[in-house]
């Protein structure tokens, strides 16, 4: 007599290939999907049986970009993601997590990016990828996949200096990268906004790069700020890793902005040109207008140089703050999130100066009696770094252009979905708690994208890229990463004033043949594992 863990009846299965959906049943025997197809006999039986009659059932979500290396430690149950059927994230991205690291370098690096990640109270006893990914192991929520970060290998090889990896530096950093390879990281990602990782010239990322092409990784590549006044490309340069290392390129939250509205083309012209080439290629998005980050990125190059003790001293020093205050400028960061000046640059997290939470850095300054760089300073000094910040949205008709273009960059093979969620923050972006759903519901029904082929982007296509084994399609033998969604109600609610609030419309989510989420409610299981 058939028996299952888990039987999902009467839904319409869109199994995470492309294919359109087909009404099917599924049975789930421990962490393994046993059968697909009609289950409906009288001798069948199951431990938990859900009716999915009239919703889609489909292979859970893998978010390809999300900052919860130590958010997902400190808050396991994660029901923002469950929510959103996310049952797997790729961490590690930018170039900014938290392994390979000595103690010494973890806990400077944890209070240098604690803008961006937070500081929370863990046992951090991890030194190695494999020890940081065994954290993970049934621990939490969902799966993790991790990339080795650029940052961490270089404060290995190099600390927190302005100097290049060459020589003797450069070759621990490739052993570092190896290593974490060897460890089960899917890939080598940058932040090339970032410090340590922007002090790194081309030529070194090609030499990093070089080892992950020999395991076959993909580069994922935040990539490089042009600072006013500069001529150069950093597609290009990203490409030109690509061609010089034989690695596979993979472009993080590559989309239309407010200053790029409708040139969908032009923007990917250089990638489809490389890929034409040979480059292999693949690229990201997430559908909102604007992006966030840590205030720490508006400071001026010099002002990193080593580490968060040094930076504070120089915030704290009177002659380096008026250096600061000269050099201290939007178009640091301006470009790459969106904005045209500090009045479109809104502060997300503050824990000391709460009240400033939600006004621009203009209006925030005005509040203070102080000019917007001497406020910065005078923040990340009082907070220890702790600032955060996200891009105010542009008008409803640019807003709706970029919408537009996000739906058709996912109609192209070489797209997933990434939410770059950071969870930090009274006010943090609203991508954190709406991108899946808001790309599944009111983004999918207004322009009429299959959902069979957005599915895909969120499933098989990552899987592949990332060699998630055994995951992103829904048949026999894979794992049971399982999302039971209203296709009709499914959508975001979380918003720029509001980004706390969940999204709606996803039912049931099955981690690893676990239920996690229960007629809409989070059960507690925290069946996530390190993968693949």
């Amino acid at each position: 007599m058939p028996a299952f863990d888990v039987l999902i009846k009467n839904g319409t299965v869109i199994d995470g290939s492309g294919r359109p959906g087909i009404r099917a049943d599924v049975g789930v025997l421990g962490d393994r999907i046993a059968a697909v197809g009609d289950l409906g006999g009288p001798d069948v039986t199951a431990a938990v049986v859900i009716d999915a009659a009239g919703k889609v059932v489909c292979p859970g979500f893998i978010d390809t970009h999300v900052h919860s290396d130590l958010m997902l430690l400190a808050e396991p149950g994660h029901e923002a993601a469950l929510r959103q059927g996310v049952t797997t994230e790729i961490l590690g991205q930018d170039g900014l997590s938290y392994a390979p690291l000595s103690a010494e370098n973890l806990r400077a690096y944890r209070r240098y990016l604690a803008g961006l990640n937070g500081n929370p109270d863990l046992p951090y006893t991890w030194s190695t990828v494999a020890e940081f990914r065994a954290c993970f192991d049934r621990t939490v929520a969902v799966n993790t996949a991790y990339l080795v970060p650029h940052g961490a290998i270089r404060l290995e090889a190099a600390g927190f200096r302005d100097v290049p990896l060459v020589g003797e530096a450069l070759e621990r950093a490739r052993r570092f990268l190896a290593q974490g390879l060897e460890e089960g990281a899917v890939g080598f990602s940058t932040g090339l906004s970032y410090y340590p990782c922007s002090w790194a010239d081309t030529d070194e990322l090609v030499e990093l790069c070089k080892v992950a092409a020999r395991y076959d990784r993909p580069y994922v590549t935040h990539l490089r700020t042009v600072f006013r006044g500069e001529r150069f490309d950093p597609v290009e340069e990203a490409l030109d890793i690509g061609r010089r290392s034989g690695v596979k390129v993979h472009f993080s939250h590559f989309r239309t902005g407010p200053l790029t509205a409708g040139q969908v083309e032009q923007i990917l012209a250089p990638i489809d040109r490389a890929k034409a080439e040979g480059v292999d290629c693949s690229l990201e998005t997430y559908p909102y207008p604007t992006g966030s980050s840590q205030g720490i990125m508006f400071l001026p190059p010099w002002a990193h140089d080593g580490g968060p003790d040094a930076l504070l001293a120089r915030l704290r020093d009177p002659d380096a703050r008026r250096r600061l205050f000269k050099e201290v400028d939007y178009a640091y960061m301006g470009s790459a999130r969106g904005t045209r000046g500090w009045h479109e640059v809104v502060f997300s997290y503050l824990p000391k100066n709460a009240d400033l939470v939600g006004l621009t850095f203009v209006e925030a300054a005005a509040r203070r009696g102080k000019e917007v760089p001497e406020l910065l300073c005078d923040l990340l000094l009082e907070e220890e770094l702790r600032v955060g910040f996200w891009g105010l949205p542009p008008e409803p008709a640019i807003w709706e252009q970029i919408d537009r273009d996000i739906m058709a960059l996912l109609s192209r093979p070489d797209y997933m979905v990434g939410s770059d969620a950071i969870w930090v923050g009274q006010r943090p972006h609203p991508r954190a708690y709406g991108c899946f759903a808001r790309i599944l519901g009111p983004l999918r029904r207004r322009y009429r994208v299959p959902l069979e082929l957005l599915i895909n982007r969120m499933t098989a296509g990552p899987a592949a890229r990332f060699g998630l084994r055994d995951r992103g399609l829904l048949a026999p033998g894979k794992f049971a990463d399982i999302v039971v969604f209203d296709p009709e109600t499914i959508t975001d609610t979380s918003t720029y004033d509001n980004p706390r609030s969940l999204a709606v419309g996803v039912e049931w989510v099955l981690v690893n043949g676990q239920v996690a989420l229960a007629a809409g409610r989070p059960t507690g299981v925290l069946a996530g594992r390190p993968v693949p």
